[in-house]
């Protein structure tokens, strides 16, 4: 190593090293390059969530560019519903209730201003009437509407009372469920389940929907092209966008999904309705479904926590070298 003449080394040519180390890891600057992390704090927190391979003493933190769900597919409701992702229940013109309802996420009504019933039913959640979350709701859930209405047919007039796979299944008028219908993810958590309905969706007393094989509820979507009516004691699944309105008789139920009615009301009775919490490929409202967004706190975090330890050293007389230990927490 270079030395000055005071026998020192001459930080300019450590610093050269250092850039010329991080270049050959794939930290660089260019196209698909990495921000470098250093610490064991680093490597806790991403740990085999990035693609990137760490070099000596470093991480390589993947940038959020935003992810890629698939061709035709939304990755998870977040991604789809974006700013609706959070309600469980949606309506514009009432939301009506009898009976201990439970309603597991937010609850929003626009432009309609009724919504009754609560108490005896339980809101778990926010309740959102013409406000800016409802208003943003609905911009959303329109959007999703058109999206999943969009995407090319895979299959035409399935058998809902039967084991499907991925894929979009479409009915020119209405779809009913008689019995059991079987979601098979085939060990994939991100396979998408799209239903395309033109006029109604019905399901008969005892009815279900189940999930198997790695299938998450946030991934299966029932676009309605007039109202959806859930029988009694139905056990639902997935999030019911309808265009006009949603009904829910005595005992039915969405144990993961939501019930959105963009220009009609969602009727309840004795109803429990949850929301799923993240999906295949992540959760939160509007979130690329990565988790990225907490990444990047963490990168504040640490940087924040390392240059408040290099200040304190260099008061002291400077302890240089020691920055891989100030990412511990």
């Amino acid at each position: 190593m270079q030395t000055t003449s005071g026998g020192r080394i001459d930080v300019r040519i450590v610093l050269g090293l250092l850039t010329l180390t991080l270049l050959a890891n794939g930290c660089g600057s260019g196209p698909g390059s990495r921000n470098s992390i250093t610490g064991p704090t680093s490597i806790a927190a991403f740990g085999a969530a990035s693609n990137a391979v760490p070099g000596p003493g470093q991480f390589c933190e993947k940038r959020d560019d935003g992810d890629d769900g698939g061709a035709g597919s939304p990755g998870s409701a977040s991604l789809l519903l974006k700013g609706a992702a959070g309600f469980a229940v949606f309506a514009a013109s009432t939301v009506t209730n009898t009976g201990p309802s439970i309603v597991n996420g937010d609850l929003g009504l626009t432009p309609g201003s009724s919504v009754t019933g609560f108490p005896p039913g339980t809101l778990n959640g926010t309740l959102h009437i013409n406000d800016a979350a409802a208003t943003q709701a609905k911009l959303d859930l329109q959007a999703a509407y058109n999206d999943l209405a969009g995407r090319p047919c895979n299959t035409v007039a399935p058998d809902l009372n039967s084991t499907l796979t991925p894929g979009v299944y479409c009915f020119s008028s209405s779809a009913q469920l008689n019995t059991a219908l079987v979601l098979d993810g085939q060990g994939n958590p991100n396979a998408v389940f799209v239903f395309q309905i033109g006029s109604t969706l019905t399901t008969a007393s005892n009815s279900s929907v189940t999930l198997i094989n790695g299938a998450s509820a946030d991934n299966v979507f029932w676009q309605v092209g007039s109202s959806a009516t859930l029988g009694t004691n139905t056990a639902f699944q997935g999030t019911i966008i309808s265009y006009a309105s949603i009904t829910m008789t005595t005992g039915s139920s969405i144990a993961n999904g939501r019930a959105m009615a963009l220009n009609g009301a969602v009727t309840l009775d004795s109803n429990v309705i949850t929301a799923p919490v993240g999906g295949g490929s992540g959760g939160g409202g509007g979130g690329d479904g990565d988790d990225d967004d907490k990444d990047g706190k963490h990168d504040k975090h640490d940087k924040h926590h390392k240059h408040d330890k290099h200040d304190k050293h260099g008061r002291h007389g400077g302890h240089g070298g020691n920055d891989d230990d100030h990412g511990r927490d």
